[in-house]
């Protein structure tokens, strides 16, 4: 236990899916750009190129942020929390963007904290998009699975 939370070796804690959860925040601002979830190989890329890499699991599959966008993720720290089983990476954005419906953070809508019953209607927190995807990702495959 002391190793793991105080010690000097990376140690990461996946899950029994062999995952772990990934936080990802712009260097310069501190933005919440996205959250997503890195295997062993993604970790070991990310960690081996100074790219962000990360596991689909919609998709069950590797893939390199930015690979079809060019809205590459260039890490500039990767810390660990406490008990090694969550990262979070400092990251700067190519392109200005990380979603990729088309705006700069995946978490472009706010959730209204009120004590009405009923549907919530969700508030948009960015103005506009930073690209089209449509045309960024022209010939390729939606990468969401519902």
């Amino acid at each position: 236990m002391v190793e793991v939370e105080e010690g000097s070796q990376l140690a990461p804690k996946f899950n029994q899916q062999g995952l772990i959860p990934a936080v990802v925040t712009d260097h310069a601002s501190g933005e919440l750009l996205m959250h997503a979830y890195m295997n062993s190989d993604a970790l070991e890329r990310t960690i081996g190129t100074g790219e962000a890499h990360y596991y689909s699991r919609s998709r069950d599959k590797l893939w390199r942020k930015g690979e079809t966008s060019g809205l590459i993720q260039k890490v500039r720290e990767l810390l660990v929390d406490d008990d090694q089983d969550c990262v979070w990476l400092r990251v700067e954005v190519a392109g200005g963007a990380s979603c990729h419906v088309g705006y700069r953070s995946c978490f472009y809508r706010r959730v209204p904290l009120t004590a009405d019953k009923g549907p919530v209607e969700l508030q948009f927190t960015e103005s506009g998009k930073v690209f089209d995807p449509e045309q960024v990702y022209a010939g390729h495959e939606n990468p969401t699975r519902l």
